[in-house]
């Protein structure tokens, strides 16, 4: 029987004895402890019973005064004292002794008693457990630092969800002005703003910071390096949720990751340098400096700081698999293992046991089968979402939905997902899964078409170029101008795809040494008559040649003459009618009469 005295402001004792396992204490009349006082919630707190221990919690984010301290959880031992607002609580323990323990041997076998033992020489033990369970996790969180691992930080992470499974963690490094790199996060929108006086008042020992977000607690833990500096935060929300044990348990996590940080820094990533090393190797993978292009790099470098699913839509042929591949290059774990997944058919079984193994059934643990086994700790690109079956689309909704509740471990996965330019319309038009839009919309990216990016194409060009004489083992001098200016000119209907093409077989073409040199006849039509597809001219250009009219051959010499120096000369009229020893007004005339195009985009091009 346990003994609970209500004590009210004028001295009044009011005495329960209870039996219950859990006794639940406040102002309504359904609780076992009716405690009636301003300040005191309808079930402010509840008494757990496990044999000879007794904890308390309380509900609903309230607190109470354990003994002149606020606590919202803890242990309670006879004598201790809860203040509920202008009422006490007094923990009186059992009705009767402290348990005691009695050896089963012989008495003659018993040592003498010691000093301060009790009764006929038998000792007292009071046996307690864990009042917050947070055991196991500080063993596991102890045994992380013991050996090197790349992914300490997510691990990390993931054992305080684990420990606390209602909050929010995130670990981060504070920037240089208000904005912060995160490192790893179990983070649902976004991070609070650290000013830097909150900055500095952090770099004392011993002190943490709670901040009022949009009506949300957030809890700022330090992470001091063994120099005495602030290296790091953890970030963990609502603070109601975490209770005293909750705050202690990462505030231990924090110590322990600044005892080691020079180690995790050095095993994990780069940490403050990685994002610049992205931006840096995404100027040479996606070179460009249109402003589709620049959105695009900026998404991926936002989109390499957490582990939500992405989807990237884009016209067919545009890179949209590649611009994946990239993407699990970057951020503190980047370097994972790409898996691409594209349905052959429309049979829902047979895909069904492709993604999820034999079984069929939708799972990411341990136990996944099919292609989602397989992507395990990875990245899984499925191409073409919109070609999926419907059902199947839900189903994927519904699992990678399921999968972002829980906590980070190193079986996690990172969804990719591609579809084609609009995934609205394709919502609209039953092609595409409204749940699935939903989850995967968290992070879009949108890859441009060339017509939208048409001042890249030199850049683009240049680096396709290195890349097919890297694939080919060959050191080439370069391209020739009228080279490049004939696959400007050319549309690549096939878009990058096309254009890689055509670069691999101009690098297949020439010799080791040598500049890339487009064929002859390719040039002098610049860009009309288009040489490749196996070395074949386009039937324009080859009747134009067999042609022994002069009424049809000379407008149309003329025409592509004028159309190369208008080129060369960089839609300079002035010069090129001198190199064509015309007036200018002629010049002009002529212009208009073969709609030959303004090519002094090239002169801006060239001045950006």
């Amino acid at each position: 029987m346990v003994l609970l005295s209500v004590e009210s402001e004028n001295g009044a004792v009011l005495t329960y004895r209870l039996t219950k396992l859990q006794i639940t204490v406040g102002s309504s009349s359904r609780n076992d402890v009716v405690v009636r006082s301003p300040g005191v919630a309808e079930r402010h707190l509840v008494i757990h019973r496990n044999n000879d221990v007794f904890t308390f919690v309380t509900t609903d984010r309230q607190t109470v005064v354990l003994n002149g301290e606020r606590r919202s959880r803890g242990v309670l031992n006879p004598g201790d004292k809860l203040r509920l607002g202008a009422m006490t609580l007094i923990f009186r323990g059992r009705d009767g002794t402290e348990s005691v323990l009695v050896a089963e041997a012989a008495a003659a076998a018993q040592p003498p008693a010691a000093p301060g033992a009790g009764p006929a020489g038998v000792e007292q033990v009071t046996f307690r457990s864990d009042p917050a369970g947070f055991s196991e996790s500080r063993t596991r969180i102890h045994e992380l630092f013991l050996k090197a691992r790349a992914d300490r930080l997510q691990q990390l992470v993931g054992l305080l969800r684990e420990a606390l499974p209602e909050a929010e963690v995130a670990v981060v490094v504070p920037g240089e002005t208000d904005s912060s790199v995160v490192l790893a996060s179990v983070w649902g929108g976004d991070l609070p703003r650290l000013t830097r006086r909150v900055l500095n008042e952090l770099a004392t020992p011993g002190r943490y910071a709670v901040l009022n977000v949009g009506g949300a607690a957030v809890a700022v833990l330090p992470v001091i390096d063994p120099q005495g500096s602030l290296a790091a935060i953890v970030m963990a929300r609502p603070v109601g949720a975490l209770g005293d044990e909750g705050i202690a348990l990462i505030f231990e996590a924090a110590r322990l990751l600044g005892l080691n940080w020079q180690e995790v820094e050095r095993e994990d990533t780069t940490f403050t340098s990685w994002e610049l090393e992205a931006r840096h190797r995404l100027d040479a993978l996606l070179p460009g400096s249109s402003s589709a292009m620049q959105v695009l790099r900026s998404g991926l470098v936002a989109a390499a700081h957490g582990n939500e699913p992405v989807l990237i839509c884009g016209a067919e042929g545009t890179g949209r698999t590649e611009a994946a591949r990239i993407l699990a290059t970057l951020g503190p774990i980047g370097g994972r293992a790409v898996l691409v997944f594209a349905a052959r058919d429309n049979d829902v079984a047979a895909l069904r046991q492709e993604l999820f193994g034999p079984s069929g059934h939708p799972s990411f643990g341990s136990e996944a089968g099919g292609v989602v086994g397989r992507a395990r700790g990875g990245v899984l690109v499925l191409r073409n979402i919109d070609q999926f079956p419907l059902p199947v689309q839900s189903e994927l909704a519904a699992l990678i939905a399921a999968q972002q509740r829980e906590p980070l471990s190193a079986g996690t996965m990172r969804w990719v997902v591609t579809s084609g330019e609009d995934p609205l319309a394709l919502v609209q038009q039953g092609r595409l899964a409204s749940p699935l839009f939903m989850v995967v919309s968290q992070r879009m990216l949108r890859m441009p078409r060339l017509a939208e990016r048409r001042e890249d194409l030199p850049l683009l060009i240049a680096a396709l170029l290195r890349r097919a004489a890297t694939e080919q083992r060959k050191t080439l001098r370069g391209i020739t101008l009228d080279c490049l200016n004939v696959l400007l000119a050319q549309p690549f209907p096939g878009e990058v795809a096309d254009l890689v093409g055509e670069i691999n077989r101009l690098v297949t073409a020439t010799p080791d040494g040598e500049m890339v040199r487009c064929d002859p006849l390719g040039q002098a039509a610049n860009g009309l008559a288009l040489a490749g597809r196996g070395g074949e001219l386009s039937p324009e250009l080859v009747e134009l040649l067999a042609s022994d009219n002069l009424k049809e051959m000379v407008p149309r010499i003329e025409q592509l003459l004028i159309d190369r120096v208008m080129r060369r000369s960089k839609g300079n009229q002035s010069k090129a009618a001198r190199v064509l020893g015309i007036s200018r007004g002629a010049l002009i005339t002529k212009l208009k009469e073969y709609s030959v195009p303004d090519y002094r985009y090239l002169r801006r091009r060239r001045a950006s």
